[in-house]
């Protein structure tokens, strides 16, 4: 006969239809009960989640804390997830879940003095399919979830498999049946859970305890457990549920979990640009960081990152990123996103700083002026001109054009060439409209390079300029754009180059009209009809030189302007397209629509891409998505369906907020999110190669940056590169100080499907891995040895 595994559990959101002061409470109160149940009942076994959760009490109720400790080490209080916090798991980017892992798994090491075996993540809505080789290295065994549901995914064979990523890892999984909180109000699923078990003649778990804004299991609700007259039930725990199964007599599936809400990746835009964007300034900051400290004294700010980490990673809560909390809890983690953007924007500056400072600007040379505070000591000098220092993060060279806040006549670079430059249209008018100037700075990988900038000297180069634009048309030597003029999109797309067509047929942007769904789009597989379509409405050229061509495009639909500005750089073949939208009308998803030659769709994952048919429905992603010829890159989106042969990228829906199944409740005090400006930036290019796209779609979402700087004398070159990277397979995600030493930790994994030897130089450091299809390696680069370790850095 089989065992039904009894879980008691609370489900804790900290936030959803309440704000976070409230889930701090509730987990406390959620805590205390269940160490009192403990005590009433001896065989009482209760499990959670949540690195924060227990570093909350520990902060504020540290007796609290003692007894939970007490209760681990006896084998009644089972920690599960390994996390910081039960995230969503399609949205954030594959160093964010392993930030998860390596702040949580060290925290619950370092308090309880165990690592977690079970990842558990019951109530996040879909799990993307690098989830098995993320918590392999992480240290996890088993996964529990609950979503998407049997009615959601009916193909799984049964509750219970070993669910494997493409590079061979895999975890024991459990799919809990119907809720992960059975209550007083519904004692009857222990029945039909237990039928299911006899059924498959397969152990399974059924979770019991008041859940959501937690509670727990209740008094009550212990003994009427206990009263049941059901053989086979067993107090326990998730770890001992895995540890009793035979592993080798369950299925594999090789997929990724999916659906359950379909409309939270583009629901709460807000929220998803500002995760996008502070994931990326934590990641350029770890880099920038560690080249300062390996290069100058400069002093890694590894509390300072810790914190803004934690902050991150606290508004991945599932209800937060996914859009479907209440309007009040965006505001607070809007705070926490201010928080991150400045602790990283001031250790970048600190550390661009530090190596701009060691780095010989002067030359040589003697300047008459030098120690005199006028002019020239800070806009340079006639003869050397300004320097700035151009700093590239990505471990690949990059070409991009770079704004200064100065109307320059003149730009060369570390050499003394001679580079393009072009006025552009600033920021204010009290020094003219077109005072800015913009050059393409080419920087090695992971390094930077002097230019200097002269406001007298004249240039002597005749530049030919290689782009152009007019009303409907944009072109380089590489690529030609051409735009309807009824909508305002673009109607064709050539790749010179190689001589075929990227886009064939219009583009165009519509409005879905999706007043039928809740925030979440429960129930649905796409987000409505079509219901209005954009004409444009005005073309404008906004810009055109040796730099850049830029064509303004305003386009409507009754009360809603989409406004953007294309743009194409020399010898290149992205097109990036700054957007802007104001949207009118409440209820609707804006979608913008690009046309494919048929085929799969490749859709980013964390630490990968996962390959979909088209025509099923709205689905996640990451920063880029391809088909056929075509490739879209984003800098803050997550969905997309395909429709009769195009790609619909989800821009924005102007839903309602925390509408839980309550159309009908909709009234003049509703509000609607979305509905004001909302800027973001996509580009489209030729695809090319998945690790093409990867790095396109890197370099939109972090660019160059540059530092002002003077004249001074330094031990450091005025060009340098520290790193060296084999195989267009390989991408680096990460570059950070280690977490126990003064070595750097580098992770890398590979994009291309390949079996390889990964060959990286770092600082001078030769390493060499094995670098299995898809697999992530994590290394420790330290100054007396190399050598893996996993993504908690164990």
């Amino acid at each position: 006969m089989s065992k039904l595994y009894l879980i008691g559990n609370a489900h804790l959101d900290p936030v959803w239809l309440w704000r976070w002061q409230e889930g701090f409470s509730e987990i406390l109160a959620t805590y205390r009960s269940a160490l009192d149940r403990m005590k009433e009942f001896p065989d009482f076994k209760f499990t959670s989640a949540c690195a924060m959760y227990y570093e909350w009490i520990e902060k504020t109720d540290p007796q609290m804390f003692e007894e939970i400790k007490e209760r681990v080490k006896e084998g009644r209080w089972n920690i599960v997830g390994g996390m910081l916090i039960q995230p969503d798991c399609n949205i954030p980017c594959g160093e964010s879940f392993a930030r998860h892992f390596l702040l949580g798994q060290r925290y619950f090491k370092e308090k309880f003095g165990i690592t977690v075996n079970t990842g558990y993540n019951v109530d996040s809505f879909g799990h993307n399919a690098s989830m098995p080789k993320i918590l392999n290295g992480a240290g996890i065994k088993n996964y529990v979830f609950m979503r998407p549901s049997v009615e959601e995914k009916p193909e799984l064979p049964q509750s219970v498999f070993n669910w494997e990523s493409s590079d061979g890892s895999s975890v024991s999984t459990f799919r809990i049946h119907d809720r992960y909180c059975i209550t007083s109000d519904n004692l009857e699923l222990f029945d039909r859970i237990k039928a299911l078990s006899d059924r498959d003649n397969l152990n399974h778990m059924a979770f019991y305890g008041v859940g959501n804004h937690g509670g727990g299991p209740t008094i009550r609700l212990l003994h009427e457990i206990h009263n049941l007259d059901i053989e086979g039930l067993v107090f326990s725990t998730p770890d001992e549920y895995f540890d009793s199964l035979d592993k080798n007599a369950i299925p594999t599936i090789c997929d990724e979990l999916q659906h359950h809400a379909r409309g939270c990746y583009s629901a709460e835009t807000s929220v998803k640009a500002s995760n996008r964007k502070c994931e990326q300034n934590l990641l350029a900051a770890e880099k920038f960081c560690t080249m300062a400290s390996k290069l100058t004294n400069y002093k890694y700010p590894r509390a300072k990152l810790q914190k803004a980490w934690k902050s991150l990673l606290f508004n991945h809560f599932h209800d937060i990123m996914c859009g479907c909390a209440i309007k009040s809890a965006y505001r607070d983690a809007g705070y926490l996103y201010g928080e991150i953007m400045s602790i990283t924007e001031q250790e970048i500056n600190k550390a661009l700083t530090a190596i701009s400072l060691n780095i010989d600007t002067l030359k040589d040379e003697t300047l008459p002026c030098y120690k005199t505070p006028d002019i020239w000591t800070i806009w340079g000098h006639e003869k050397l001109g300004t320097p700035i220092v151009v700093f590239n993060p990505h471990s690949w060279e990059v070409t991009a054009p770079v704004e200064l806040y100065i109307k320059a006549v003149k730009v060369t670079d570390s050499q003394g060439r001679e580079n393009p430059l072009q006025y552009v249209r600033g920021e204010m008018l009290n020094h003219g409209k077109d005072h800015m100037t913009t050059f393409n700075a080419k920087v090695p990988a992971y390094g930077y390079e002097v230019y200097r900038i002269f406001t007298k000297e004249m240039s002597e180069t005749e530049f030919v300029k290689t782009t152009s634009a007019s009303e409907y048309c944009l072109e380089n030597s590489k690529i030609k754009v051409v735009f309807s003029p009824e909508t305002g999109d673009i109607c064709k797309f050539f790749d010179k180059e190689n001589n075929r067509s990227v886009i064939d047929k219009p583009c165009s942007a519509v409005l879905l009209d999706e007043t039928a769904f809740d925030t979440w789009a429960h129930g649905t597989d796409n987000l409505g009809p079509v219901s209005g379509v954009f004409r444009g409405i005005r073309f404008e050229v906004i810009s055109d030189g040796n730099v850049k061509s830029t064509l303004r495009v305003t386009s409507e639909y009754k009360n809603s302007v989409i406004r953007r500005d294309y743009t194409i750089t020399p010898d290149s073949k992205v097109v990036t397209v700054k957007t802007v939208t104001n949207i009118g009308e409440k209820n609707k998803c804006l979608k913008l629509r690009f046309p494919t030659n048929g085929g799969n769709i490749i859709s980013q994952i964390p630490y990968g891409t996962f390959e979909r048919r088209q025509n099923t429905g709205e689905q996640p992603s990451g920063t880029w998505l391809a088909c056929g010829n075509l490739c879209i890159a984003n800098d803050s989106k997550y969905g997309y369906d395909t429709e009769a042969g195009y790609i619909r990228l989800s821009v924005l829906r102007t839903a309602a907020y925390a509408d839980h199944f309550s159309q009908g409740l909709r009234d003049v005090f509703t509000e609607y999110m979305d509905m004001d400006s909302r800027e973001f930036t996509y580009s489209i290019f030729p695809f090319d190669s998945i690790a093409d796209a990867e790095k396109k779609a890197s370099e939109l979402n972090f660019g160059l940056r540059f530092l002002n700087t003077h004249f001074h004398k330094g031990t450091l070159p005025e060009k340098d590169s520290f790193i060296e990277v084999e195989g267009d397979n390989v991408i680096v995600t990460a570059i950070k100080k280690s977490e126990d030493s003064d070595g750097s930790v580098i992770r890398f994994f590979d994009i291309e499907g390949e079996d390889s030897v990964a060959s990286v130089k770092l600082f001078g450091k030769e390493i060499s891995a094995e670098l299995g299809h898809d697999a992530v390696k994590t290394i420790l680069v330290d100054k007396d040895e190399i050598r893996e370790l996993n993504l908690c850095e164990m």
